[in-house]
This record gives C-alpha cells, structure tokens and sequence, in this order.
C-alpha cells in the first residue's frame, strides 16, 4: 500500500469530500447534474464502506472518482 492510500489519507479526503458536497447542497441541479451529484454521494458512501472492510484501494478509488465528479459540479457553477 501507498501512502495514498492510507487509512488516514482516505478519512481526510472523505472530510473533503463531505465539506465540498455541502458547497453545492443549496443548488437548483438540472435532473442530469442532480444525479452525478447523487452519483458523487453513492462513491462517497462506497468509500466509507470499504474503508470499513479496510480495502483501502478499493476506498481510495471511491472517493477520488467521486471528487471527480463533484468537481466537475463545482467547475459549473463556478465555485472552484
């Protein structure tokens, strides 16, 4: 394992992750940005389970697709 891929690594990055999802939480998404928004919380949540099982790739690849996916929301609206 990598040290991207660190337990504690991941729970930062899911700390991240759930700062930035309420960034957008307020916004009128089009049904099409609604469900990538849905989308990022299914990769969050994925994450948190294998992180559980202690599967840190698997984690670790959850939460960095679902960032990928919030930041392109964020690109959007322009708030990042």
């Amino acid at each position: 394992m990598n040290d991207l891929e660190t337990k504690e690594k991941i729970k930062t990055d899911i700390s991240k992750l759930e700062r930035n999802l309420k960034q957008v939480s307020d916004i009128d998404f089009t049904p099409l940005e609604k469900e990538v928004y849905l989308r990022a919380v299914d990769y969050k949540n994925d994450s948190k389970y294998y992180l559980e099982k202690e599967d840190f790739r698997t984690a670790f690849g959850c939460i960095e697709y679902s960032h990928g996916l919030l930041d392109a929301l964020r690109m959007i609206y322009k708030i990042i």
